[in-house]
């Protein structure tokens, strides 16, 4: 092969190679733009609104539900109602519905419907928004996955919850264990994210608690930053 011809031979060689070396650049940067398969937005539903929507027949949101009552110590202790949880009955954990309200839930897996009541408070784990029953989680499947996206319907609002006295204390509830260790670890997690945290037994239970503060204000915009920090929370009177 003459000079020449290896010169041009050179020359096309590199042309591909930058054509192709383009080529690969693009599609690299259409993966990373584009969206995974099947992905969603990861959204948290707003909560209901303390005066009205709470109470009113028809309030809907849609999240995680997740299920307990098995082997997690709770069975036959007090639930926030004051009721004994009876792992059996159709009934659920919910942190802002008042205590005796009727709801329906749907599985947005698998399409099926169960009907529970709110006696309990919870569920304290971040992103999700009703903890069912053992029973109410068999009705619509979710046992074994034991999580499940649902949609949670308002059919009959529980009665309105009684004023609590002005002044306080007050605090952020954080937890509710029936086992002392399980409380003791959650309790560290949140006091390494700069909070006080004290204990406060309730009828075989160790609630986790935040506080105590002078006035709901100020729980209220502790709740806030306990949120940002990636827990849950409800606000209660300091002692109950």
């Amino acid at each position: 092969m003459t000079p020449a011809r290896r010169r041009a031979a050179r020359a096309t060689l590199l042309l591909i190679g930058a054509l192709a070396g383009a080529c690969t650049s693009q599609r690299s940067a259409r993966s990373a733009s584009a969206p995974a398969s099947g992905s969603r937005p990861a959204t948290r539903p707003a909560p209901p609104s303390a005066a009205s929507s709470e109470t009113s027949k028809g309030w809907a949101e849609e999240g995680i539900a997740s299920w307990y009552g098995g082997d997690d110590g709770f069975e036959g202790k007090p639930t926030a109602s004051g009721e004994i949880y009876d792992s059996s009955k159709l009934t659920a954990a919910h942190r802002e519905l008042p205590l005796g309200t009727e709801v329906e839930v749907t599985s947005l897996d698998n399409g099926r419907v169960v009907r529970v009541r709110i006696n309990d408070r919870g569920p304290f784990v971040h992103g999700r928004i009703i903890d069912l029953s053992k029973a109410a989680a068999t009705a619509i499947a979710m046992i074994g996955p034991g999580v499940a996206r649902v949609r949670v319907v308002v059919l009959e609002p529980g009665p309105e919850p009684t004023p609590s006295p002005p002044g306080g204390p007050w605090a952020v509830q954080v937890g509710s264990f029936a086992e002392r260790p399980r409380a003791d670890r959650h309790a560290d997690r949140v006091r390494a994210a700069g909070f006080i945290v004290y204990f406060e037994a309730y009828q075989g239970l160790t609630r986790v608690k935040v506080g105590p503060v002078g006035s709901r204000a100020d729980a209220e915009a502790e709740l806030a930053k306990i949120e940002q920090a990636g827990f849950e929370g409800i606000v209660v009177t300091a002692n109950k």
